[in-house]
């Protein structure tokens, strides 16, 4: 009988250890078409390719991407980026909420950051982004005009 609880108890000691580790080594990825234009759903500028989503037009433009927490937080949140080659920076932010008797309210940010000008994927760290389970977060994502794209949106 002492043997069974022992191993009962091995058992379960890795079953915990373990599920720590799966957690950490899971990441999330939001491609940039599952956003939408701002403040107009249907921006006619974005133009989606794949995973994709590029600004066709002259101006820059505001792409929102969406996403339902998983976990208390994130310690690490990157996007795929890209300017527009001719003097264009896509810059991109992470913003979590929590809703309240008064509304929406805005908990944690990121760091906002750009690309450089280059068409060139660029990888940005935007950093830790702390939100509730079931709770929601989107990615701000302001699009280099003629050309800027967005590829994705990582977070683990």
């Amino acid at each position: 009988m002492r043997m069974r609880h022992a191993i009962l108890a091995a058992v379960l000691t890795c079953v915990v250890a373990l599920s720590g580790k799966a957690r950490e080594a899971e990441a999330d990825t939001l491609p940039g078409m599952a956003g939408h234009g701002w403040p107009n759903h249907f921006d006619t500028c974005f133009g989606s390719s794949w995973a994709m989503m590029q600004n066709n037009c002259g101006v820059t433009r505001l792409l929102i991407i969406p996403v339902q927490a998983r976990y208390w937080g994130y310690g690490s949140v990157l996007a795929r980026a890209a300017g527009n080659g001719a003097g264009g920076m896509t810059n991109c932010q992470g913003i979590s909420t929590w809703a309240s008797a008064s509304g929406q309210i805005a908990d944690s940010f990121t760091q906002i950051v750009s690309t450089s000008t280059s068409q060139t994927t660029q990888v940005l760290s935007l950093g830790g982004l702390s939100v509730f389970p079931g709770g929601v977060a989107h990615f701000e994502c302001f699009v280099a005009p003629t050309g800027g794209r967005v590829f994705a949106v990582d977070f683990e």
